[in-house]
């Protein structure tokens, strides 16, 4: 079901509500130019409180002159994707005008691949101020930000960025394809009958999403059918890898999920950490991380390329995928 937008006149008033949380340290020199342009409505109530400028010491925002002169500096995630903001570290803010309205635009970040975030400008700045977007193409970790601004061409607006800190990758998957249900499981029981314990990763994840992980043609194998999968897997899986032992054999590979491409996803026992399992993938390689790593990384663009992770409007997918905002 296509997302419910804000009107046009929403977001002025969001652009000016953002606009009031944030300190200013330079007056803005007339209104922002836009010239030729077409920005959401927020982004230029926003504009015209604080002009443009560096946000947090890290974020760039740009007006029309700027848009013009970083573009040529920036490849495009998408050929129609039009630039607004650049980080200190390198990444970029654009937005995707899937629809004519710009209050329907969908906000991009690029940097260690690329994601599209079914937020209003105002509410992602808002939220990434904030320290709630763990953002997995953003090398910059989800920190409470000073909500200052310091204008174009004066000093001080470039600060030291901290990149060092632990990253959750649940937390960043919950960026890419909003909240899920929780659910419960009997996970001592699921063990005994593989006779081997699961990654603590592979749990958290069905706990947070619940038994059916279905990603953009990604199918991780649930919790309450792995046994039964695996073993419906393992004649196919000898003669895909025949010099490569088997679970229940001692180091075997597990499976744990599929891809609508006839992928088979494995988990490597041979450490007997599961949490340190690789995946491997029998045609594409091995995956040095967890389970939720992997997925991340495939809807992200960075991965072992199991699935399409290009943009585009989510309405016109057979598995949507919208963002931190569940479609209404």
């Amino acid at each position: 079901m296509p997302h419910r937008y804000p009107p046009a006149t929403d977001l002025a008033d969001a652009g000016h509500a953002l606009a009031d949380t944030i300190q200013a340290e330079a007056t803005p020199k007339g209104q922002p130019r836009f010239s030729g342009f077409n920005v959401p409505e927020d982004y230029a109530a926003l504009m015209s409180r604080t002009g443009p400028g560096t946000l947090a010491g890290t974020l760039r925002l740009l007006d029309g002159s700027g848009m013009e002169t970083e573009r040529r500096r920036h490849p495009a995630p998408h050929e129609d994707a039009l630039l607004w903001g650049v980080f200190g570290s390198g990444e970029t803010c654009w937005w995707l005008p899937i629809r004519p309205d710009p209050a329907e635009w969908l906000v991009v970040v690029a940097g260690h691949g690329h994601q599209q975030l079914n937020l209003t400008t105002s509410d992602f700045l808002g939220e990434w101020l904030d320290g709630h977007l763990d953002l997995p193409v953003l090398s910059l970790p989800p920190v409470r930000r000073e909500r200052v601004l310091i204008g174009a061409g004066h000093p001080g607006a470039d600060r030291a960025l901290e990149t060092e800190a632990a990253r959750d990758p649940l937390a960043q998957l919950r960026t890419i394809i909003g909240p899920g249900r929780p659910w419960t499981y009997e996970w001592e029981a699921l063990e005994d009958a593989l006779g081997v314990r699961l990654p603590s990763d592979y749990k958290r994840l069905h706990e947070a999403y619940g038994p059916e992980v279905v990603l953009n043609g990604i199918f991780v194998c649930m919790p309450g059918a792995i046994a039964e999968d695996h073993e419906a897997h393992a004649d196919l899986l000898r003669d895909d890898s025949e010099l490569t032992r088997i679970h229940p054999e001692a180091g075997g590979l597990l499976f744990c999920g599929s891809t609508e491409g006839r992928h088979l996803l494995c988990w490597e026992t041979v450490n007997s950490d599961p949490d340190e399992w690789p995946i491997v993938d029998i045609d594409s390689g091995v995956f040095h991380g967890t389970l939720t790593e992997l997925l991340v990384a495939e809807l992200t663009g960075v991965g072992l390329g199991l699935t399409d992770s290009s943009l585009g409007d989510p309405s016109t997918w057979a598995w949507p995928i919208w963002g931190p905002r569940r479609a209404h």
